[in-house]
């Protein structure tokens, strides 16, 4: 009898936490970018902008493709700036007025030590789903015949 009570017990309290998963949902966003140069001590601010179509993980409230964000700023720094090796990072969130008060703490934070300028780099939404499913680049090591095809 105890046995099949906790059996049971068991299995209600595995229902219970299988829906406790995160899912991917599509909100407009407030976001900004950072970036320094440890070549030159400059850092880049770029304003608060709004994105409609982000994805964010309900679960961990983690901006989904962030990277790709991080990646678009290091570009444009990369070809707009002429800024090498820019290091980046994206702050995001839904209130236009925490995202400002980060911005604010963050430029605080980095004006003593760098010289900090403004610019505009426009975000756009990247489709996390094609980005994700997109064809990796051939490299010379993919290119290179394998030992056992010289023969």
């Amino acid at each position: 009898m105890r046995k099949s009570l906790f059996y049971v017990l068991f299995f209600l309290a595995c229902m219970m936490f299988q829906n406790v998963e995160a899912k991917i949902k599509q909100q407009p966003v407030y976001l900004f970018g950072f970036a320094a140069s440890f070549v030159d001590s400059l850092a880049f601010i770029t304003d608060v902008q709004y994105i409609d179509s982000a994805y964010v993980d309900t679960k961990t409230k983690f901006l989904i493709g962030r990277n790709l964000y991080s990646v678009q700023l290091q570009d444009f720094l990369e070809k707009n700036e002429d800024c090498k090796h820019p290091v980046t990072s994206i702050f995001f969130g839904k209130k236009k007025e925490k995202v400002e008060k980060k911005m604010l703490s963050v430029r605080r934070r980095f004006e003593g030590d760098f010289r900090l300028k403004t610019i505009v780099c426009p975000f756009h939404a990247e489709n996390y789903i094609d980005s994700k499913i997109a064809a990796p680049v051939a490299t010379e090591a993919n290119n290179k015949p394998s030992k056992k095809n010289k023969k």
